[in-house]
């Protein structure tokens, strides 16, 4: 019998700072759930829970070194919104921001795609050899049958 083992999403990785990651490299999204209107302290507000790979220069992208955030809660709402239909999926971005609308709001965060193909597939290879080395580990696991 062979089970498949998941990962309960439960947020331990903080808040998602775009003005923290504003000039990675590439930043790996793995979406894990999505909360329509999700209540806060600032009021409610559309909310992403996502394992969060940031690769901040290219010699962190080289050496597959990421910053990881596992369940780390992303919030800023055209950000979230973006993502709203990707739960179960990834994404490889960065981040740009916008000019308000209105004088006086604030320039509004936006996913980018990687605009390297190098850079994206490196981080597609990021990705397939940590879950080669997670199954290679549960495959090490005693079955205990």
């Amino acid at each position: 019998m062979s089970l498949n083992f998941m990962d309960i999403p439960t947020q331990g990785g903080g808040w998602f700072k775009p003005a923290d990651n504003n000039s990675a490299v590439a930043i790996l999204i793995e979406v894990k759930g999505f909360d329509r209107q999700r209540p806060t302290p600032n009021g409610p507000k559309d909310s992403i829970l996502a394992d969060v790979s940031v690769f901040q220069s290219d010699a962190d992208l080289a050496a597959g070194t990421p910053q990881i955030a596992k369940g780390q809660r992303i919030e800023q709402t055209i950000l979230a919104r973006d993502l709203a239909d990707m739960v179960g999926s990834a994404t490889i971005v960065t981040l740009d921001q916008i000019p308000p609308k209105k004088p006086g709001q604030r320039p509004a965060w936006v996913w980018r795609p990687v605009a390297s193909a190098s850079v994206r597939q490196d981080v597609v290879d990021y990705a397939t050899k940590r879950e080669a080395a997670v199954n290679a580990a549960l495959d090490d696991a005693p079955d205990f049958d």
